[in-house]
């Protein structure tokens, strides 16, 4: 099983799971959106002849949404599955159903992650599997009687589907359980902090109908969806799968935004032994400008509230500057350098949300963090760029640095002009000197480079213009460098590449380089334009709504990451401003 993609999630802000595209459970996040991910392998399968038939190697049908429900249709020479997925919206519990077209034994294989820090046991009690560590209880339990059932050495019964039944030494993070001769089955995954919360979870499942929870689930979904409805991003909609994926963001944000902190995940996390990247299920605040721009439009102005009066009041750090990336919680993540564009874009979400007299302890560190970040020739102080990728002086950094700036005079001026009036007057110096050392160092032959040492065209240069205001959309510099990206970056299947020469997984088209670049042609009112960047990035959407981070330059495949929480947010920040 490929531990680089997930197909579809579910979840509650609590928990979030996610699906193959053959409904195989691959992980499941609990008590946090990003922290713990529960399951190696959670697996199901026909016990036939001795041998079991995973429900993996079958043969898909398809996979749909309704709602955040997740249905998946497969089929064998055999078998037909139906098979749906989902998660209570107020109780943490993921409820799975399976119907069949005969009567079989169904072997359910169940894994959990398990280390010196979170050693898990098992034990069956009750007609229940529970799996367990400090502080984290799992139970698999249906209305079926358990036929039988082996928690110990379960992997060597994964060839037969033989169990033993035995309960000997419950120290074991895989298990296994048989249900005989049934066409259909309910299976509750509930999740706990502690076995009585559990025993209490375990006895309300069992009280259950099945067919009453999925209505409540659909009923609330279709309910949160409506306060949508007249949102701009609905009107003047092209074509069905433009409302799709529209549909599918706003129910998505539901999924991986954490509502204590208001913090959006950038993804579903993927690639947990960092074999090919760095990792998702983090906090950028970076990417959260764009996230709350389009969860602004969206009329979700309650989250990103709470992303800036709870989050980043626990993310900064006391020089006022914000690290790389952190979990949702607001405690630090694995990061690898600061990057002033994060603590920049945290000053210039303040100012889009309004809501800045109430942070003023946020915005005044995060003013002098950006000051003290200049160098002796005004450019922002060596630093990542925007991709993490490069150590150098880079135009988008000091671009943010200038923008956040500009602003935090703006926040101040409204906060208490006279109070601040020293630091006002420093920020309008500043300003005039860092607008020249841009000039100076960021441009050659007419047109922008990304770095003081590197000339390659790069999608980030649209930012003095779009989504910063340094120089104007009509400006001969932005047009020159326009034309760079036009002739640099367009790859063979219509897409643009994020910068020349990009070689991250394999150097491909990048969702958010086209709606990037819609937005510039948005703004200098071409937008004939930047209805056909929208439409291609409309057309590149996997068949579940979902926006990737990268599309295979040489065709039309998703290269790397589904569900890109910034690529729906261009997405929407774009659809909101089309004519």
């Amino acid at each position: 099983m490929s531990k680089y993609f997930n197909d579809a999630i579910i979840g509650n802000s609590k928990i979030l799971a996610s699906l193959t595209n053959k409904g195989e459970l691959m992980r499941l996040y609990y008590p946090s959106i990003d922290y713990f991910q529960n399951i190696d392998k959670n697996q199901i399968g026909i016990v036939k002849d001795n041998r079991i038939l995973w429900l993996h190697d079958a043969n898909q049908k398809s996979q749909y949404y309704e709602g955040n429900i997740v249905y998946t249709e497969l089929f064998t020479d055999e078998y037909e599955i139906l098979q749906r997925d989902y998660v209570l919206p107020n109780k943490n519990i993921l409820v799975r159903t399976f119907q069949f077209n005969k009567q079989l034994n169904l072997f359910v294989y169940s894994k959990l992650n398990s280390d010196v820090n979170k050693k898990v046991s098992s034990m069956v009690v009750d007609n229940t599997l529970i799996q367990y560590c400090q502080e984290m209880y799992m139970a698999t339990l249906s209305s079926l009687p358990i036929a039988k059932y082996q928690i110990n050495n379960s992997k060597y019964a994964l060839e037969n589907g033989n169990l033993y039944s035995e309960d000997y030494i419950g120290m074991s993070e895989d298990s296994a359980i048989l249900y005989s001769n049934t066409d259909q089955i309910t299976l509750y995954i509930a999740l706990e902090n502690n076995l009585n919360g559990m025993l209490k979870t375990i006895e309300w499942c069992k009280k259950q109908q099945e067919n009453i929870l999925y209505e409540r689930t659909k009923k609330y979904w279709n309910d949160y969806l409506k306060k949508f409805e007249n949102n701009i991003v609905f009107q003047n909609i092209n074509r069905i799968k433009e409302k799709e994926i529209m549909t599918r963001s706003i129910l998505m944000y539901a999924l991986v935004t954490n509502k204590d902190t208001g913090a959006v995940l950038a993804s579903p996390d993927v690639d947990e032994t960092f074999d090919k990247c760095g990792r998702y299920g983090y906090c950028w605040p970076r990417d959260a400008l764009f996230i709350n721009t389009s969860l602004n439009i969206l009329g979700l102005s309650k989250i990103t509230d709470k992303f800036y009066h709870v989050w980043a009041r626990k993310a900064q750090l006391k020089s006022g500057l914000f690290e790389q990336r952190y979990y949702s919680s607001g405690e630090l993540a694995p990061s690898w350098g600061i990057q002033i564009d994060e603590t920049a874009a945290m000053l210039i979400g303040i100012y889009q949300n309004k809501k800045y007299k109430s942070l003023e302890t946020v915005i005044v560190p995060a003013i002098t963090g950006l000051l003290n970040f200049i160098d002796g020739d005004y450019l922002s102080r060596e630093c990542f760029d925007i991709w993490e990728e490069r150590k150098g002086k880079h135009l988008y950094s000091t671009a943010s640095i200038y923008e956040g700036l500009q602003l935090g005079k703006k926040m101040l001026e409204a906060i208490d002009k006279e109070k601040y009036k020293s630091t006002i007057l420093e920020i309008e110096k500043t300003l005039l000197h860092v607008k020249d050392a841009i000039f100076r160092n960021f441009i050659e032959a007419g047109s922008l480079k990304r770095s003081t040492d590197n000339n390659q065209t790069d999608i980030s240069l649209l930012s003095l213009a779009v989504p910063f205001h340094i120089l104007d959309a009509d400006d001969v510099i932005i047009k020159n460098t326009v034309q760079k990206i036009e002739n640099d970056l367009s790859l063979p299947n219509g897409g643009y590449a994020r910068y020349q020469w990009d070689n991250y997984i394999g150097g491909n088209a990048w969702i958010i380089s086209s709606l990037w670049l819609a937005l510039y042609y948005i703004k200098v009112e071409n937008y004939e334009r930047a209805r056909e960047l929208f439409d291609w990035v409309t057309n590149h959407a996997d068949n579940l709504g979902f926006l990737a981070e990268q599309i295979d330059s040489k065709g039309d495949n998703v290269a790397w990451i589904k569900q890109l929480s910034w690529s729906h947010a261009m997405y929407i920040i774009v659809k909101s401003k089309l004519k």
